[in-house]
């Protein structure tokens, strides 16, 4: 039974002890860097992993992350890293670590290799694009807004019969809507004026009815009175037809008058055509912005692309270790589920404390940035901790420049809030273009600069403000000024030693905004329009009468349509309007002279009646 024992049991284990002692290093690291490359799309490189038993600890000598935007360099490396995890927990299937201690955080080192990975399966992209990507997007469209400055080339350049398109025009476009519906109410009207026809026939009768009464042929007061009732039945048809006609008159007149006013209103609408054309024609802008744009937009912009993407990266990468299912919103009157954290309960994961040091001063190289500080609640499920991901750094390079960045990604509520704040002062810079291929094409070849950011992406919303001093600015020109505006800003940038750039991001669940200043602007501005204003006036007055002339002669033919039509239909309402006023005139004279006549009629009977009363008396006293 001993033997069996030893052989089936024993010494299996023993081997098997045996090979993880051996390879367990090896193991470890290989899934360490497997799962850190999954999450980064580059190589993470660990070097020296040791696993000690008691305590359950890991340490590695080296850890490189390589930059996927730039394969040979690192996102950052790091000396001696080392980290203890929690036995209690390892044995539930959790791997918490109550602290890691980082040594010689060093940002941008250069790599002997490259850090790609091998190809593989491209990843499903997003259905919908993410806040920082349409941010992206909107800088990529900003920058491409290059202003032309040169006139000369404006003048042969500029074909003001082909940038006014007409079909392009909203005034025109406005015009033509309007003839549409100056052709529909027309056939509208055609039916009012047709119904109106067809109650002639009704006019005509009550005319011949009228003009059969023979006030010689009414012998009795009888048959004058039944006239007289003919002819009033006859003047309360006549003014029924004509208080209609008042009504679909007054109808078509407002009618007609909206479309006028329609058509005499769209001052604003050209002053929309004018711009859009003026934007086409790419005449430069004078005031602040359009400036600042053609100096230092497109640098600037290309450089906050590229830190955005870091934004994004931590966007896309958290979510990966949240918990399911998604949040989704309840039905109605159904309430909502509300999570707090779990007192004693831990997540998958938790990295409660990472404490990181930038190593001693005498072994920094002074080409990169050396960082030092902490990291808090790395975790798969935020709402178990009850704490957000908090980072806060701080970082010199060779002695002169330093930073600080601070960030919190909060996963706990629904809808995801980062925030991110960054100080940095005496930061060297070198090779940073100013202007543009086509415009005052220059670098800063020697200063430094102070920079202060800070964002704000609470779920798909996103609020950003950068400011950049330049200090101790050293300018090299490309080529010779080659137009009055290029000659204007060598002249202000040659003057100066120091200037500040200004950017803000940001959207309010629409498109994005952007807007970028210099202090140089107001400066740069007064002397263009001096020696520019005149010039870009007359070009810009060419096509303000170009479009003028255009909606001018569209306005014409709308005039003419509705004159014809406004004409033909009140004439045909005048027409008929007559005629029924000319019936009520003449029965209401009909009714007149029959009133006469009953009047006469009745005064003869009494007459008669007062005479015979009289005969009796006188007859009755002869008698007596």
């Amino acid at each position: 039974m001993r033997k069996k024992f030893v052989l089936f049991i024993f010494v299996p284990f023993l081997l098997f002890s045996a090979a993880v002692y051996l390879f367990a290093d090896r193991w470890i690291e290989s899934a360490l860097e497997a799962a850190g490359e999954s999450i980064v799309g580059a190589k993470v490189e660990i070097d020296h992993l040791h696993l000690s038993l008691s305590p359950i600890a890991i340490e590695f000598a080296r850890l490189q992350v390589a930059n996927p935007k730039d394969l040979w360099k690192n996102i950052f490396e790091t000396r001696r890293v080392r980290f203890a995890l929690n036995f209690g927990q390892l044995l539930r299937n959790k791997y918490i670590i109550e602290t890691m201690e980082v040594n010689n955080l060093v940002f941008e080192t250069k790599r002997s290799t490259d850090g790609s990975l091998p190809k593989t399966r491209p990843k499903k992209r997003e259905e919908s694009p993410s806040v920082i990507t349409q941010a992206t997007a909107a800088i990529a469209r900003e920058a491409e807004k290059t202003p032309v400055f040169d006139l000369d080339k404006l003048r042969k350049g500029l074909k003001v019969d082909s940038l006014v398109n007409i079909q392009n025009l909203r005034t025109v476009q406005h015009i033509d809507s309007l003839k549409t519906q100056v052709q529909e109410a027309s056939r509208q009207w055609e039916a009012t004026l047709a119904d109106i026809d067809k109650s002639k026939q009704r006019v005509a009768e009550i005319q011949a009815s009228i003009k059969a009464i023979n006030l010689n042929e009414l012998k009795s007061i009888e048959s004058t009175t039944s006239a007289l009732t003919n002819v009033n039945n006859a003047y309360k048809s006549v003014n029924e037809l004509n208080e209609t006609l008042k009504l679909r008159r007054a109808a078509i007149t407002g009618q007609l008058d909206r479309l006028y006013s329609a058509a005499t209103q769209t001052a604003d609408l050209a002053r929309t055509d004018y711009e859009s054309v003026k934007r086409l024609a790419r005449l430069p802008d004078l005031s602040t912005r359009g400036l600042a744009n053609l100096l230092l937009g497109k640098e600037i912009l290309e450089k906050v692309n590229g830190y955005l993407g870091w934004i994004d990266f931590a966007r896309r990468t958290l979510p990966k270790y949240a918990p399911t299912p998604e949040y989704e919103k309840p039905k109605r009157f159904e309430g909502q589920n509300i999570h707090f954290p779990v007192e004693r309960t831990y997540p998958k994961s938790w990295i409660k404390k990472i404490l990181i040091s930038g190593g001693q001063e005498r072994e920094q190289n002074p080409d990169y940035f050396y960082a030092k500080g902490e990291a808090s609640n790395i975790t798969n499920n935020q709402r178990l901790t009850g704490f957000p991901l908090t980072i806060a750094l701080s970082g010199t390079k060779g002695g002169k420049s330093s930073f600080t960045f601070d960030a919190s990604l909060d996963r706990r509520p629904d809808i995801p809030v980062d925030s991110y704040r960054v100080m940095a002062s005496a930061v060297a810079v070198g090779g940073l273009s100013l202007g543009q291929a086509d415009f005052l094409p220059s670098k800063i070849t020697n200063a430094t600069a102070n920079v202060a950011a800070q964002a704000s992406v609470p779920g798909n919303q996103f609020d950003s403000n950068l400011k950049i001093d330049f200090r101790n600015l050293s300018l090299t020109f490309d080529r010779d000024p080659r137009n009055d505006l290029e000659q204007i800003a060598r002249d202000v940038l040659a003057a100066i030693s120091a200037f500040s750039v200004q950017l803000r991001m940001w959207n309010t669940g629409g498109p994005f905004n952007l807007a970028l200043t210099t202090d140089l602007d107001d400066e740069l501005a007064a002397r263009t329009k001096r020696i520019l204003g005149d010039e870009l006036a007359r070009l810009q007055n060419e096509i303000r009468s170009e479009i003028d002339q255009r909606i001018a002669e569209k306005r014409a033919e709308f005039d003419k349509l509705f004159s014809q039509k406004k004409a033909d239909v009140l004439g045909r309402l005048r027409s008929y309007e007559a005629v029924l006023n000319e019936q009520l005139a003449m029965v209401n004279s009909k009714r007149k002279e029959l009133e006469s006549r009953v009047e006469q009629e009745k005064k003869k009977q009494t007459d008669a009646a007062k005479k015979k009363l009289e005969d009796a008396l006188k007859r009755l006293l002869k008698k007596q």
